[in-house]
């Protein structure tokens, strides 16, 4: 376990712990990000596919979310970063069963605020009913057919698209909270049409918002460095992260 003290973007501190989730085969690598005064944490964010994705990435936003009050968590799925595995061993079953392994360490005393890029947005709607999130904040959403559950990723996953069959779209049809969907209008992997099946399947959601950004698909590479993009991300984000508590 590792523990350090970062300063966040209005010079409050932000401690963060470094540990591992234990599953049955991997151990996982996390980090909490704590607000100041220590909650425990309400919101987790789920990576995508890709040698290069690590739990860092998304620091930029959980360490903004920390200087608002919001404790949050974030972890390496198996074969990626410091995470035991094999990333080409991995599947989407393997996957889904990790994130509920780490949305067991989120607080039990609020509905939890679940965050994904890529393939993490498709995870995070497939687990819609273990984790019953308040709010679904969703980058580049990536759907995959429920026959791609147990293909190793070495194998040639299929592309994302809007299957009629993808989990995704079963679990978000489910969801009743806040969903926010942040689209790249250049986006090379995912198409546009998956982002409206999102949408139109979310029929039980309490409010639904699209926010399109001039970029392609590897957003969190992209956005940190976007004033006005990031600034635009970040308030969309506070604001459902503290409205879906009300």
């Amino acid at each position: 376990m590792h523990v350090t003290d970062e300063p966040a973007a209005d010079s409050t501190l932000v401690r963060s712990e470094d540990f591992f989730i234990h599953t049955a085969e991997h151990r996982l690598a996390a980090t909490t990000v704590y607000a100041p005064h220590g909650v425990a944490p309400s919101v987790i964010h789920l990576h995508g596919l890709g040698a290069t994705a690590t739990r860092h990435v998304i620091r930029y936003l959980l360490d903004d979310l920390a200087a608002q009050g919001h404790s949050s968590l974030t972890f390496e799925y198996s074969g990626n970063g410091e995470s035991t595995g094999v990333l080409e061993d991995s599947t989407l079953r393997l996957r889904r069963e990790e994130t509920l392994a780490a949305g067991a360490q989120l607080s039990g005393d609020v509905r939890p605020v679940v965050m994904g890029t890529s393939m993490g947005a498709h995870l995070a709607a497939c687990t819609v009913a273990q984790l019953r999130p308040r709010a679904l904040v969703l980058f580049c959403p990536a759907a995959y057919p429920e026959d791609a559950a147990d293909t190793p990723f070495g194998n040639g996953l299929a592309r994302p698209g809007d299957y009629a069959d993808s989990p995704a779209f079963a679990g978000i049809r489910e969801f009743d909270g806040d969903l926010l969907v942040i689209g790249a209008r250049h986006d090379e992997v995912v198409p546009a049409r998956v982002i409206d099946a999102y949408l139109a399947h979310a029929e039980k959601a309490r409010s639904k918002r699209l926010i399109w950004l001039d970029t392609h698909h590897f957003i969190q590479r992209w956005l940190p460095e976007q004033e006005g993009p990031k600034e635009q991300v970040l308030q969309a984000i506070r604001a459902i992260t503290t409205d879906s508590t009300r």
